[in-house]
């Protein structure tokens, strides 16, 4: 019998930890949180974000500012 995998979980990050990754304000990311651009995880009453979903807004954003310098 095979042992089972140890499942991969993304790297959670606190709301300062994230900001700083982004080089904006604790209050701008919070805008971002309340605006639904950028998901979040509640355990308790932590506020946490996965590095997968920074990445993805990350993404998200390079793409909308090539189809702006697109035009």
């Amino acid at each position: 019998m095979s042992k089972p995998q140890a499942q991969s979980y993304p790297e959670l990050l606190t709301v300062s930890e994230a900001a700083r990754r982004l080089r904006i304000s604790n209050w701008l990311l919070y805008q971002l949180i309340r605006t639904d651009e950028l998901k979040t995880i509640t355990i308790a009453s932590r506020r946490l974000i996965a590095a997968d979903d920074l990445a993805n807004y990350i993404k998200e954003r390079k793409e909308i500012g090539h189809e702006a310098q697109e035009r």
